[in-house]
């Protein structure tokens, strides 16, 4: 038997660096934890989702940073976790560029590091 599945998925999805959020407003702001990025949308995790079809204004940033960039989300579907938390997927009004996406991943190794010596 052959089971054929449909990507439903426009672009590679990313993980994201530790502490990336995404902070939805406008008014009282809701911070998501970002759970994976693309250049198309955002999955995260947050205690007080938004309804789907739901577009709302935010910023990715650092948790850390007090600023980052500005997106606007349309909300594609919300579950509900087993920890009572929700994860949400979330389109981009506008794709977004490599360069906006890489600010927000792990750099990668370097592979031109010299090995340690034997001792």
């Amino acid at each position: 038997m052959v089971v054929v599945t449909t990507e439903r998925r426009i672009a590679t999805r990313h993980k994201p660096a530790y502490g990336t959020v995404c902070r939805l407003g406008p008014g009282r702001q809701v911070i998501g934890l970002v759970w994976n990025i693309s250049e198309t949308g955002v999955s995260m995790l947050l205690g007080n989702p938004p309804e789907p079809g739901e577009v709302r204004p935010a910023v990715l940033a650092h948790e850390d940073a007090d600023d980052g960039l500005p997106v606007w989300l349309r909300v594609v579907h919300v579950r509900q976790m087993s920890t009572g938390d929700y994860q949400i997927g979330a389109e981009f009004d506008k794709r977004l560029t490599e360069d906006e996406v890489n600010q927000f991943l792990i750099p990668p190794a370097k592979e031109d590091r010299p090995l340690p010596e034997k001792g």
